[in-house]
């Protein structure tokens, strides 16, 4: 084994990354050579007081101002739903580009829809330009719809993100698509989707179906990121129906210190 190899080496030994015959092969080449040798003590040391040092996490006010930030944002992109038809259209077009081929299905939804949505303006916007704003908008919350269900409903986790992107621009979601958004919290493989689905969830917070669906998903989670976003979410939202499943979490000895510290803070806050 020469200096390059070994200098490559030495952090996977530092974490026990190597196996026993080359962790052997290593420590023979330190042996003999000054250079590599001190490298790892200087490495070593370095490793150890970092492994002292106390773990940072982030504080229970965090999540919850990212709600209220996100909360700012859907109020501002409402208000913004005022101005004109045309540049309303050129606003969200822009952000539809994806980075796979959408399905047939979708594609066809977005042009065909688009098309009678804009057809229908311009041809009446004569007569009552009010009314046919209106509808227009609730052909393109419709259409947006369409897209963001077909792309939650895809293999790729990119794929759905984007489609849970996209549902921060919903005014008023169908009963189909909070049920998938749902589904997709309780069960995607993916843990960062399931956090993102908690983040466009927290934007419907305010129908009872969907603050009853949260607090159950609670007991159901396993994944430690998803049960702090969970229990932040529930004390943001004063949930008293998740203090069953929080206290579910203090006596489970599979939950990790953190979470079940963040449990406890969490009954503290909603009762």
């Amino acid at each position: 084994m020469n200096c390059q190899e070994s200098r490559k080496k030495i952090p996977d030994l530092l974490n026990n990354g190597l196996t026993d015959a080359e962790a052997s092969r290593l420590r023979e080449h330190m042996f003999s050579c000054p250079s590599c040798r001190e490298e790892f003590q200087e490495l070593n040391e370095t490793w150890t007081r970092l492994g002292i040092l106390k773990e940072e996490h982030p504080g229970p006010e965090l999540r919850r101002n990212f709600y209220r930030r996100l909360e700012s944002y859907q109020k501002k992109l409402a208000a913004r739903e005022r101005t004109g038809w045309r540049q309303k259209l050129t606003r969200f077009l822009p952000n539809w580009q994806f980075s796979a081929p959408l399905p047939g299905f979708t594609a066809a939804v977005l042009v065909v829809g688009l098309g009678f949505a804009a057809g229908f303006f311009i041809g009446h916007a004569g007569k009552n330009g009010t009314k046919s704003l209106t509808a227009l908008n609730r052909e393109v919350d419709s259409l947006k719809q369409q897209v963001s269900l077909s792309l939650l409903n895809q293999s790729s986790a990119s794929a759905r993100l984007q489609g849970l992107s996209m549902t921060s621009k919903l005014q008023d979601p169908d009963p189909a698509l909070i049920k998938t958004l749902l589904a997709v919290m309780d069960n995607d493989p993916s843990v960062n989707v399931r956090l993102s689905a908690i983040d466009a969830l927290y934007l419907f917070a305010d129908r009872e179906d969907v603050r009853s669906a949260m607090a159950a998903s609670l007991a159901r989670q396993t994944s430690p990121l998803v049960q702090i976003a969970l229990i932040d979410l529930m004390v943001s939202l004063r949930e008293k129906r998740a203090v069953t499943a929080l206290k579910k979490l203090l006596d489970d000895d599979q939950v990790i210190p953190e979470v079940r510290q963040r449990a406890q803070s969490g009954i503290n806050q909603v009762l």
